[in-house]
């Protein structure tokens, strides 16, 4: 029996393992989307949510072996499931790879789930987020970066104070860290033949540089000061990621995300 379900493996990070079930339903409601990776981070009270060692932060290879011995081990349930759904970081993964490499590249991987299903009617989804999560809470910058450093997170400054922290947060990524790549935000990574991780440089943006950059060239050096001095201005991915991706609208990042997230999510719109 078929059963209105979607078998998830997901990258191995705190973003996706705490919310990107209620991301998917975003998209398509009509199925459960039942997570087999990583384990679930639901926490104790008191407790800091946790993935296993053995497989927090598994990507690429790594990531597709693991889910490949899921699929063997749990092969009957999840033939009973509508799809397979596998999402992961490129992290530059397809930097200078033709069409046609990135083509075979998928369809091996499809090649591989249906194999071991013994299933060649199986729907796969592959979810890719380039270069990282961080992307899309950039392309949705109003429900994601906007929302999450204007919002009483940061409760050592004001409204206002906070609106002015991301106007300028938002110019500083603009113009120093995502260039020519702000309305290409999916092909940001390789500068030359040097590798940027994405959210390493926003870490680093929200933590010192724009608190640095205000107070050497902001008049207000009061209100200067205090951002620089906030302990509620950084990022993390495991407190922050999560809280993002359930508030950010698949249908906006489609529009900005075109070479590896849009079709996926249409597909998925128009799946069942």
């Amino acid at each position: 029996m078929v059963n209105d379900r979607i078998a998830c493996f997901l990258t191995c990070g705190y973003t996706e393992a705490g919310a990107m079930q209620f991301f998917l339903r975003k998209i398509n409601d009509k199925f459960e989307y039942k997570q087999y990776l990583p384990n679930k981070t639901i926490k104790k009270k008191g407790d800091s949510k946790t993935i296993k060692p053995d497989i927090s932060g598994l990507t690429g290879d790594a990531l597709l072996e693991k889910v490949y011995t899921i699929l063997a081990k749990h092969k009957e349930e999840i033939n009973t499931c509508k799809a397979v759904l596998i999402e992961d970081d490129l992290d530059g993964r397809f930097h200078n790879k033709s069409d046609e490499d990135i083509g075979t590249y998928k369809s091996n991987i499809v090649t591989q789930v249906r194999k071991i299903l013994d299933n060649q009617e199986m729907k796969v989804f592959l979810f890719f987020a380039s270069p990282e999560a961080e992307a899309w809470f950039i392309a949705d910058w109003e429900n994601g970066f906007k929302s999450l450093y204007e919002s009483e997170l940061v409760s050592d400054l004001s409204y206002s104070e906070r609106r002015f922290f991301v106007h300028n947060l938002k110019k500083y990524l603009s113009d120093q860290i995502l260039k020519e790549y702000i309305n290409d935000i999916e092909m940001y990574g390789y500068i030359g033949d040097k590798y940027f991780k994405l959210s390493d440089q926003i870490i680093h943006v929200v933590e010192s540089d724009v608190k640095n950059y205000l107070v050497e060239n902001n008049d207000n050096k009061i209100i200067a000061e205090k951002i620089k001095k906030s302990k509620h201005l950084y990022y993390s991915k495991k407190l922050h990621g999560d809280r993002m991706l359930k508030s950010i609208l698949p249908q906006i990042i489609g529009k900005k995300c075109r070479h590896y997230f849009n079709s996926s999510y249409l597909e998925l719109v128009k799946f069942g």
